[in-house]
């Protein structure tokens, strides 16, 4: 089975992969995420059946012929491997992935794991960006068109739709060759008021040039969410420039008299700065400015704390010889990891904007660069206002105004490339010696920025699912292809790497993948009509509405999910009932008045829907009833007649 679907793979290994000595390793063993490989009792008797690890230039892949079981891991997807000390039954060597999976394989000899070892170091993480996935990736004939999905957002557009330009603000095209500032888009919106030598004095005092800009205007009460790096301010250095672009926002929100700065790093952060000659705004410099601190913390202690959290979930369990971690001492380890006090924080922040931008006040939110903490404030305020960013096309859409062309270093958080790539030219030789050291350098500029993001906007959605087009998966979706590199749409750190790279001609669009799949993304507790009528999106961010989201940073953890998700469930369900209807209409336009009773469709739907909504219990049931409607009626559609045919799995 395995072999006649690789056997070609497994040649073009030599070609790309110089080090690679075996590209398939026998004897190999699984261990489950919880089994206690660290047991030095370990016996060949006591472990799980052998299979073979291939290994090929995308994906390493174990096969389990005795479970009849495959298990594919895409390589790009690999963050750490490690070789540990030899058991009895082998060598242990634990992969850890990106996307929060863990697998131990027990290889039983010492030479075979040292080659895969070596080989996984050298190649889970390319020098160039010519060696990512993307850039080989062909989906095959009939998928989809390379072209599909890349000309789906355009910008300009996004800004017309909210109203832009106006009398107020207007588009400039000063950075069109990315002069000003490298990390921004092309063309950008700001107050009509603000000449060119003040546009120009403002973005030489901030941070990497990224002066103050516009991302998003409300409707309404045409209040400004405008975003921008940290000023270069030092102890008591002052711009006149940069004063009076902030003052040009002030007089852009006539109904305002404030303009709220938000600084979203810890205080004492922000004062250290001023030591390296940047710092913050004060409110004496800036007349008609109030400053407001936030303590979202720096991608070091956000990479830490998911690293703690990754050994918390990692506890292992079920030997008796062994530690079993209870309830309070993984409740412990969580609350120690601080991981969900920092999507508070983010949260905290977000709302803060959003509850000023409906009250008329204009913001203007920086952290230090204002590409990590800033996208994640500026997005999730742009959410919590505007319905629009909560449907699945209106979400993309945000991801491409607030995270790619504003310049969130994709790339470089997600750990797409080894750190010594300059871009372009010959990479130094790597040594599997040398690959530990490395791994640990790329780990700096490293941190789960966008996870977060997706965390918070799930915590939205649990708490307010009638709010959301889109469902988990669709969140899940995008977490895997942010590593995954096998789309050119999160490739690059900025709008203008990503045009050097020619993403759109070479690669292929995760948004034109995604469309093919929308009927698997879809809420069914959406409802639009109810998110038209709200002004604001208001989640309760209190200690205790705040959960850990299982299903990312456990999803591959077997027996700790229900079997059937609630929501799979109601989409379930609801497409069924939809069948239902279908079938009904078909039945009326054949038979017409003359054949049915009078009563028929009151009759059919007593028979088969409701007693599926009064069973009302997945457990039992399974698919709230969908397997007692099964047995009352099965539908079946005809080809001719164009339905689909809808029948739920019987478990």
């Amino acid at each position: 089975m395995i072999d006649r679907r690789l056997a070609g793979v497994f040649f073009l290994l030599v070609a790309n992969i110089d080090s690679v000595v075996a590209s398939q390793v026998e004897n190999v063993r699984l261990l489950e995420r919880f089994y206690h490989w660290q047991n030095k009792n370990l016996t060949e008797s006591s472990l799980p059946p052998a299979g073979t690890l291939y290994l090929t230039p995308t994906h390493l892949i174990f096969v389990n012929p005795a479970e009849k079981r495959e298990t594919w891991v895409l390589l790009s997807h690999i963050g750490t491997v490690e070789r540990s000390s030899i058991l009895p039954a082998g060598c242990p060597l634990v992969i850890r992935c990106k996307t929060f999976l863990s697998l131990v394989f027990i290889i039983s000899k010492d030479r075979d794991c040292h080659e895969v070892y070596s080989a996984l170091l050298r190649i889970a993480q390319p020098s160039t960006f010519e060696e990512l996935y993307c850039f080989s990736y062909n989906p095959g004939e009939g998928n989809f068109e390379r072209s599909a999905g890349w000309n789906t957002f355009d910008i300009q557009f996004e800004y017309q739709r909210i109203g832009v330009p106006n009398r107020h603000w207007t588009l400039t095209k000063m950075n069109q060759n990315y002069d000003i500032c490298d990390s921004y888009p092309q063309y950008l919106y700001v107050p009509t008021c603000a000449s060119q030598k003040v546009l120009l004095g403002s973005a030489g005092f901030r941070s990497r040039g990224r002066l103050p800009v516009l991302s998003y205007l409300h409707p309404s009460t045409n209040a400004a969410i405008c975003r921008c790096s940290q000023p270069l301010s030092g102890f008591s250095a002052r711009c006149e420039e940069d004063e009076q672009m902030l003052a040009c926002i002030l007089r852009a929100t006539p109904s305002s008299r404030t303009v709220w700065i938000i600084d979203t790093r810890p205080r004492l952060n922000a004062m250290a700065n001023r030591a390296t000659g940047k710092g913050y705004e004060t409110e004496q410099n800036y007349v008609g400015m109030k400053v407001q601190f936030f303590s979202i913390e720096n991608i070091h202690v956000m990479r830490s704390a998911l690293n703690k959290l990754v050994e918390v979930s990692d506890l292992k369990a079920g030997s008796d010889d062994l530690n079993v971690p209870s309830h309070s001492i993984f409740l412990d380890g969580l609350q120690a990891t601080g991981w969900l006090k920092h999507i508070r924080a983010i949260l905290d922040a977000s709302v803060f904007v959003a509850e000023k931008i409906v009250e008329g006040d204009s913001v203007v939110v920086h952290c230090s660069d204002g590409w990590d903490r800033t996208s994640q404030t500026c997005a999730l305020a742009c959410l919590l206002l505007d319905p629009y960013y909560r449907t699945i096309h209106g979400f993309m859409a945000l991801i491409e105004k607030d995270w790619l062309s504003f310049g969130h270093k994709f790339s470089e958080r997600a750990g797409h490339l080894r750190p010594f790539y300059t871009g372009g030219g010959n990479s130094p030789a790597v040594t599997p010696s040398s690959a530990v050291s490395m791994v640990m350098d790329t780990t700096r500029e490293q941190s789960p920025v966008f996870t977060q993001f997706l965390d918070c906007v799930w915590q939205l959605l649990v708490q307010k699912p009638y709010a959301f087009q889109f469902n988990e998966r669709f969140l899940l979706v995008l977490h895997d292809h942010l590593y995954s590199c096998q789309f050119g749409t999160l490739i690059g750190n900025n709008e203008k790497e990503r045009k050097e790279l020619r993403l759109e001609e070479r690669t292929y669009s995760l948004w034109g993948f995604m469309k093919r799949h929308l009927t698997e993304y879809i809420n069914p507790l959406y409802d639009a009509e109810r998110c038209r009528n709200m002004d604001i999106l208001v989640p309760d961010i209190a200690p205790q509405q705040l959960r850990l989201w299982v299903m990312m940073y456990n999803r591959f953890e077997e027996g700790i999910h229900p079997r059937e998700p609630l929501l799979s469930a109601l989409t379930i369900l609801k497409d069924h009932s939809s069948s239902l209807e279908d079938h009904l209409q078909l039945l009326e336009k054949i038979g017409g008045a003359d054949v049915f009773p009078m009563g028929f469709h009151e009759e059919a739907f007593d028979r088969v829907y409701q007693p599926a909504v009064r069973c009302g219990t997945v457990s039992e049931y399974g698919y709230f009833g969908a397997r007692y409607c099964s047995a009352a009626v099965e539908v079946r559609w005809s080809q001719d007649l164009g339905y689909r045919h809808t029948r739920p799995p019987l478990r």
